[in-house]
């Protein structure tokens, strides 16, 4: 009846029992990944659905336009940016770092004191910072907020420093270097007849017009020819139409123009004769000035108006000439620049459709990559931005050092809510290693050694420094001196041996190990909820997947028919629980061969989980296992992080062929999981493989455990929270033996102390032990519920002296025939009396009875387990006199 109606069931209720079976089921199939994306535009974008299959290489994301910020763009050199911006201006510097953490460790002569300072008292003090600089030791007093906030102020500059690097090494700045000068004149030196390299000239100075020749006062611009060309006879100022003129005049130029030998020189002295100009940039392209640049450096340095003279080289291709511009420069003190373009590439661009002739247009542009020509060398202006970057990077790395062993303040205020919500959110990611280190043991401080702290005292026996005072007008240490320590009543406490080695005594009390016991049992509670956790879900089958680049190899042979729907529906929630929170993933399918998703690992995101999903339902299972091959897929990527094997049965290859080749590749855990296998030998060769690359072993069944195959690790999470529950409960017990025998040494003591006599007077040293046997204990108990009288010689009644109860472990085993006494009516209680509250009624009716002497249970328990030792002159209850003179009588019957 139950597989009828389960038969009759529709899909439709089947799928909405489980949300996740009708997720991956829908036509729109979504994977909530919002918490990768950090920025809050894209994540309110609305997101259009596609039938197409996912390619890494067509999603790629585009480089969006750069935004410089005001402080990172200024037009001045890098050694002028760095005297307002750099380590040194904002007080960073490793120099000027250590006076405000600290004090350097004086060992020296001081001048003022005119003696010798030395450091004496501190000692283990302060944290100390060795600086190889100066070769002195510092002592550190500031704290970890303080350190903390000079490492965010290294982060902010590290971030400037690299924004202001990648502005000079883009777009205008990369062609031309920076244009440091208000008024310019720029010198174009071109002699290329080909249009392809002379647009590509004039594409480079028209970036350079609109990106730096807006930005300063007045310009100009020159070609030179036979024919000079200016855009004006002077500097102009620069305004929107002396910029759009320039860009005009630049694509109006003739390149057929003739030029000759002493061209460049001429325009470059005419451009020196402005006297509006602070500097003139020669442009030059290709070997343009190999015919006349001996002719150009003669003029140059007889010229009497002495401008600086910037050189720009622009696509030249040789070395030679190169070197010489940058030697050139240097000479006279100018600034060098040489750019190259390396390659050139097509890239065709779509345009939009057109909606008279309803066709889209494909555009063909060039796309040109370019950098520093051989013989240029490293630019001047970047190599100095990246010096203090560096300078800056190893300032942060000490500071960060430092922070670790600088103690943590004693008080820590947090916000309570702020805390608990990021605990929530984190929970979830944790491996067990991370988790037991927020909620195990040692953090909880329940370790065994954590709560015996408060309560152990060490055993000292034998001789001990004791620091004494120092003579007086005398400016030393302690004065050490030896004395002989000989431990007494330790026969009163307990023995532990702590983690050193040390021998320790120790005073558990119930109220201790209650308290110890609550907390314990909290912990636990947690410990096996988080367990629960772990074994639903994906977790159950593939466990907590832990790293962050990922591969998953799949098993499609013939033998996985009857499963592979099951695995298909554990594959997706795998996905939505765990696969969608780390970086990069890949899906490997193996049967007879090895089928991967992509060539290799792919960025996680939402079309790439989508294109994951309808692959895995794709699959289909024939052939035989090919492990090897799959593993080896996995193993050739080198961004592979763990690999997870899916498989249940043997592989083709023989398993120690396997194991052996895996080995021998980089160090990467293979984590086997084997699925509804009943194979002995298969088990044995994945639980062998998991051991060999340091992964895990997991046996899943749907029928449950084979108690026949090898041990299951049940994925490290669970035998990691299983082991501290472990070492949980050792540790309760053993507070809990130590709490016992305290309680036992503590009533051995009382014991000792109530057998003393309370009179002044000497024990008698004649011992007699008596040879009575013991005597039958029906005969200990009277029959009257009368009393015997007191005699006269007795001393008077004193109140009853509390007996303490002894443990459980060191109470004397009574008779089953033991029953109370008739007088009674009930048995005695093991607490005192005066711990049970009497009535007045109760008082009175005691005053009236008559007072009577009889042996109590601990009395007579006492009696029967002393030596018979005592001497006839000294006093003993009468009851204790008359038992023992029964016994003897009894004896000397027997005897006769």
């Amino acid at each position: 009846m139950v597989y009828e109606s389960r038969k009759n069931t529709s899909p439709s209720k089947l799928l909405a029992l489980d949300p996740y079976k009708k997720n991956a089921y829908s036509q729109n199939v979504t994977f909530d990944i919002r918490h990768l994306d950090k920025s809050p535009a894209i994540r309110n974008a609305v997101v259009k659905a596609s039938d197409e299959s996912y390619d890494p290489e067509v999603s790629a994301k585009k480089t969006p336009a750069k935004d410089w910020e005001l402080d990172v763009k200024s037009l001045i050199s890098s050694k002028k940016w760095l005297q307002n911006y750099g380590l040194k201006k904002n007080r960073l510097t490793f120099f000027q770092i250590l006076p405000v953490i600290g004090f350097k460790h004086s060992d020296d002569f001081d001048k003022t004191l005119k003696r010798p300072v030395s450091s004496r008292y501190g000692t283990g003090l302060f944290s100390t910072l060795f600086h190889p600089g100066e070769g002195k030791t510092f002592n550190i007093t500031c704290g970890r907020e303080m350190l903390k906030q000079i490492e965010g102020r290294l982060t902010q500059a590290i971030h400037l420093f690299n924004r202001r690097l990648e502005w000079l090494t883009t777009e205008s700045r990369r062609l031309f270097g920076v244009i440091e000068e208000k008024a310019i004149t720029i010198v174009l030196d071109i002699r290329n007849m080909s249009p392809q390299q002379f647009d590509q000239y004039r594409i480079a100075l028209e970036t350079v017009i609109y990106e730096q020749l807006t930005q300063i006062s007045k310009f100009n611009l020159i070609r030179s020819a036979d024919d000079m060309q200016m855009y004006h006879p002077e500097c102009v100022p620069v305004t929107h139409d002396t910029i759009q003129g320039a860009v005009d005049w630049l694509w109006e130029l003739d390149r057929l123009a003739s030029v000759s030998k002493t061209a460049t020189a001429e325009a470059v002295l005419k451009a020196m004769t402005d006297q509006h100009n602070e500097a003139v940039y020669l442009f030059t392209e290709g070997n343009s000035i190999d015919s006349c640049k001996e002719l150009l450096k003669e003029k140059v340095q007889a010229c009497s108006r002495k401008i600086p003279l910037h050189l720009v080289s622009y696509n030249c291709d040789s070395s030679d000439i190169v070197r010489f511009l940058r030697e050139f420069a240097r000479g006279i003190g100018s600034k060098f620049h040489a750019y190259a373009v390396v390659m050139e590439m097509d890239a065709y661009e779509g345009q939009p459709l057109d909606p008279k002739t309803n066709k889209a247009n494909i555009v063909l542009k060039k796309k040109t990559f370019g950098g520093v020509p051989p013989g240029a060398g490293m630019r001047e202006d970047v190599m100095l931005i990246f010096e203090e970057l560096e300078e800056a990077r190893n300032v942060r790395s000490q500071i960060q050092a430092l922070t670790e062993q600088v103690p943590e303040p004693k008080i820590q205020i947090e916000s309570k809510i702020t805390k608990w919500d990021k605990e929530v959110l984190e929970e979830q990611y944790m491996g067990t290693k991370e988790w037991l280190g927020k909620y195990g043991l040692n953090a909880r401080k329940l370790e065994l050694f954590d709560v015996l702290g408060s309560v152990a005292f060490k055993h000292q026996d034998g001789a001990v420094d004791i620091n004494m005072k120092p003579p007086e007008n005398t400016q030393t240490d302690a004065v050490k001196h030896t004395k002989l320590v000989n431990a007494r009543y330790c026969d009163r406490f307990p023995i532990v041996k702590w983690r050193d080695g040390r021998v320790v005594h120790v005073q558990v009390t119930p109220e201790l190990h209650r308290d110890y016991e609550r907390k314990m049992t909290v912990a636990v509670n947690s410990f096996h909820q988080r367990i629960d956790w772990l074994n639903k879900g994906s977790r159950a089958l593939f466990g907590t997947v832990i790293e962050d680049q990922i591969y998953i190899l799949i098993d499609t042979s013939a033998s996985m028919l009857p499963s592979i729907q099951y695995l298909k529906d554990k594959l997706f929630l795998l996905m939505q629980e765990q696969i969608r929170h780390k970086k990069k993933f890949n899906l490997i399918s193996f049967n007879s061969k090895a089928t991967a998703w992509q060539n290799r690992l792919t960025d996680i995101s939402e079309l790439s989980l989508k294109g994951a999903w309808k692959w895995i339902q794709g699959l289909s299972c024939w052939g035989s296992t090919n492990t090897y091959a799959a593993l080896q897929h996995a193993l050739s990527d080198p961004g592979t992080q763990a690999i997870y094997l899916l498989t249940d049965g043997r592989p083709d290859q023989p398993p120690k062929s396997i194991i052996a080749q895996v080995q021998m590749h980089h160090t990467v855990p293979v984590h086997a999981i084997s699925f509804n296998c009943n194979d002995k030998e298969a088990n044995e060769f994945l639980f062998d493989l998991a051991k060999a690359t340091g992964g895990r072993y997991h046996y899943f069944s749907e029928k449950g455990k084979d108690f026949d195959q090898p041990e299951s690790w049940e994925s490290e999470d669970i035998r990691l929270i299983k082991d501290e529950i472990q070492r949980g409960l050792e540790s309760l017990d053993k507070v809990e033996e130590l709490r016992d025998e305290c309680s036992n040494l503590s009533y051995k003591k009382e014991l000792a102390e109530m057998k003393r006599c309370s009179r002044d007077h000497v024990i008698s040293n004649t011992d007699r032990t008596s040879a009575v046997p013991p005597l039958d204990t029906k005969d200990l108990y009277r029959s009257t519920p009368s009393p015997p009288p007191r005699p006269k010689s007795a001393p008077p009644v004193q109140s009853p002296r509390f007996t303490p109860t002894p443990p459980k472990s060191a109470r004397p085993s009574v008779s089953s025939d033991f029953r109370p006494t008739p007088s009674s009516g009930r048995p005695q209680s093991a607490r005192p009396r005066s711990s049970r509250p009497r009535s007045s009624k109760s008082l009175s009716a005691s005053s009236k009875a008559g007072l009577s002497a009889s042996h109590t249970k601990t009395s007579m328990l006492r009696t029967l387990n002393s030596s018979g030792r005592f001497s006839p002159n000294e006093w003993l209850l009468p009851e204790t006199r008359s038992l023992f003179e029964k016994q003897a009588e009894r004896q000397k019957e027997l005897a006769l």
